[in-house]
């Protein structure tokens, strides 16, 4: 008798809660025969799948990619920054860097991958180019007040005069602040903000928030958004949406139809002159004049 020979497979995924991976890991149905151990290091989760089938690892790496299909950036031995190259080429999207300090996160992570160069000027034709990179800045200074001082709305009016100067998809900033950074990605519809604390990796969450904005999926939680019209007019980070009161649209449905019927009783006042009593009268008898009689032709 064989013994049968287990399968296995590691998932990456970015952004990801590990409390999340382990409850879907512990709703894996019995029959699959599959076991995952996962480590956590920053925002990046890695998840090493065993089976004693293939059919049964399948199913539960579709598990797994069916509830963190926005996180999982890759398999194996596969590297964020390639999954974003790899993103930006199957989307058709050029990304630049608006600022130095954006560059200086970036360069050195995509520099050696296959294709970057296509999909990447490492600052030749942006920030770093002699007659693009004063073009960008004085665009940005016009798009703020001549006393502004703040680094996040320097970086967000860079973000996007980098992007309409250049041409590109995708244009990011870095405002470095004392104790933090925030990161700035502005694409057509508006700009993606994130804060990330000292001590944790900026360029790697850059990644992240390019990678999805490419690819056109949720962000990670945590990362902001400000429409294109009020990116450049706001000094602070959006905060989290107020949850509306479960109550508020029961009571604009009641207000809607109390106005409907008072206009309901206006209109049946003027047709009655005043009588509601012989309204149900009124109504019969504009019915019956309408009704066609048998052997009547409509017209």
């Amino acid at each position: 008798m064989t013994q049968q020979q287990e399968t296995g497979c590691v998932l990456r995924l970015f952004g990801a809660q590990s409390t999340a991976v382990g409850k879907t890991v512990e709703n894996f149905p019995p029959q699959w025969r599959a076991a995952a151990q996962w480590k956590s290091r920053g925002a990046e989760t890695l998840v090493a799948l065993q089976a004693q089938s293939p059919s049964g690892l399948k199913k539960a790496a579709q598990a797994l990619r069916q509830a963190f299909s926005a996180d999982l950036y890759g398999a194996g031995e596969t590297t964020l920054p390639a999954a974003v190259v790899e993103a930006l080429e199957r989307h058709d999207k050029l990304f630049i860097c608006a600022d130095a300090a954006a560059g200086a996160l970036l360069e050195a992570r995509l520099e050696n991958l296959p294709g970057a160069e296509k999909v990447f000027d490492f600052g030749a034709v942006s920030y770093a180019n002699p007659k693009t990179g004063p073009l960008i800045e004085k665009r940005a200074r016009a798009r703020l007040p001549k006393d502004c001082t703040d680094p996040l709305r320097q970086a967000l009016a860079r973000a996007q005069a980098a992007r309409r100067v250049v041409g590109a998809d995708l244009s990011a900033a870095c405002a470095e602040r004392e104790n933090d950074c925030v990161l700035v990605l502005s694409c057509r519809k508006g700009c993606f903000l994130r804060t990330v604390p000292a001590g944790e990796n900026p360029a790697l969450w850059l990644l992240d928030i390019i990678r999805r904005t490419a690819a056109n999926k949720p962000q990670a939680e945590g990362t902001g958004f400000l429409p294109a019209r009020r990116a450049a007019k706001k000094d602070v980070l959006p905060g989290p949406q107020p949850k509306r009161h479960p109550l508020r649209r029961v009571c604009m449905t009641l207000l809607v139809l109390a106005l409907l019927a008072a206009l309901a009783a206006v209109g049946a006042w003027k047709y009655t002159n005043g009588n509601f009593y012989a309204l149900p009268e009124q109504l019969r008898a504009l019915l019956t004049e309408h009704v066609p009689r048998p052997g009547a032709t409509l017209v």
